[in-house]
């Protein structure tokens, strides 16, 4: 189902009862002051959250703004986190209004959300014209993996093409942990950011096309590292779309019980080193996979867990999502910095997520504040520590 229903998407927008709460409320328990990360990292207009791009959204589909890519920018300057939806006192759910939103008036003009749909449909990924290199990482594992199996690892565009030190280290530790596993030749885009920035025919189009390789391949169960390959196949294909999709896990769901239980055999350490987790919104607030990498953290030899001030469903976003980071890079890596800094608060040495977007965008925001803590994906920490 692509299409949108006006009636209730205006009545939607309509409980946005305009208190603010999604811009400065404090978190009593975490004495936290502020959810919206955009807001903190901008000049702080009433269009820099929620409230005011409600507002923007309603007079333009209503004729009473102009439907220019200027009117429309503050539609797009959002990293549809979620925060604002936890916090809301209305049970109003505006990240997914915004996401409607943004598919109702996809006639207004972007250029950046025109390319990336282009790019997908045309490459099979966002970044680069040769697809097929996304599976160049698998030379270097070691040993061979199949086009063909019942457990398909779904390697995702930014760990296949941005990150392929993520996509080797799962490869390992599934080999590792005794699971035949398969890798798909010319692996296609999930879609995820076509959906978000509101370009839906489109990735229903590819969601058939991918659905169609995975099937082909043979899989009964699709394993991913990255967040928001997780919402798009496990939730968006079958509530979207319509789809019949094979049981998606992350790995760090998949792996947990092998880690904790020692079945998956790790190096003892004779030093302790503090690490930080950073919640992926995708796996956190969206589909509410909190303490199973957690669990995993706990249970490898020599690491001492350290929360950041917000965390699980009140986590701060990495910046990168809902197409922000192609929209506007600056912007995306301020609120990166912003989560790097929550991080060096705890005293760790080390940052870990479970998703390449948010490990990429973190490592840049890193680098934008010069600091030296390390940026890690869990499959990475592990691979680290197999025996």
């Amino acid at each position: 189902m692509t299409e949108v229903d006006m009636d209730e998407l205006m009545e939607n927008l309509a409980q946005c009862r305009r208190c603010g709460i999604c811009r400065d409320a404090v978190y009593e328990k975490m004495g936290f002051d502020g959810v919206c990360p955009v807001w903190k990292n901008t000049a702080g207009f009433e269009t820099s959250f929620m409230r005011g791009r409600i507002q923007v959204a309603i007079a333009l589909i209503e004729g009473r703004l102009e439907k220019t890519e200027e009117n429309a920018e503050s539609l797009y300057t959002c990293t549809l986190c979620g925060s604002c939806t936890a916090i809301c006192a209305a049970e109003f759910d505006p990240a997914k209004c915004l996401e409607s939103v943004r598919q109702v008036l996809n006639e207004i003009p972007n250029e950046v959300r025109d390319t990336l749909a282009k790019k997908i449909i045309e490459n099979n990924n966002p970044y680069v014209d040769e697809n097929k290199t996304r599976r160049n990482w698998v030379k270097e594992v070691g040993f061979d993996i199949p086009s063909t199996g019942e457990v398909l690892y779904f390697t995702g565009c930014t760990a296949g093409l941005k990150l392929p030190e993520t996509a080797i280290s799962t490869a390992k530790v599934l080999k590792a942990a005794g699971v035949d596993f398969a890798v798909l030749e010319d692996e296609p885009c999930c879609g995820s950011v076509m959906i978000r920035t509101g370009m839906v025919v489109e990735a229903k189009e590819n969601a058939e096309k991918a659905l169609d390789m995975i099937l082909k391949s043979g899989a009964k169960k699709i394993l991913v590292t990255c967040a928001g390959c997780l919402k798009t196949l496990r939730e968006d294909f079958s509530e979207r779309f319509g789809l019949d999709m094979p049981e998606v896990l992350h790995v760090v769901e998949y792996l947990q019980s092998q880690v904790t239980s020692g079945k998956l055999k790790l190096k003892k350490s004779d030093k302790t080193q503090k690490i930080s987790w950073h919640d992926p919104c995708h796996l956190g607030r969206a589909l509410g996979v909190y303490e199973e990498p957690r669990e995993i953290i706990k249970a490898i030899p020599g690491m001492e867990l350290v929360e950041m001030n917000t965390n699980r469903e009140a986590a701060m976003c990495c910046g990168a999502g809902g197409g922000l980071r192609s929209y506007d890079s600056g912007l995306a890596k301020k609120i990166a910095a912003d989560r790097i800094r929550d991080a060096e608060d705890t005293g760790a040495e080390i940052l870990a997520t479970a998703c390449p977007f948010c490990e990429h965008n973190l490592k840049d925001g890193a680098a934008s504040i010069e600091s030296n803590i390390k940026v890690l994906d869990i499959l990475d920490l592990l691979a680290q520590r197999l025996e």
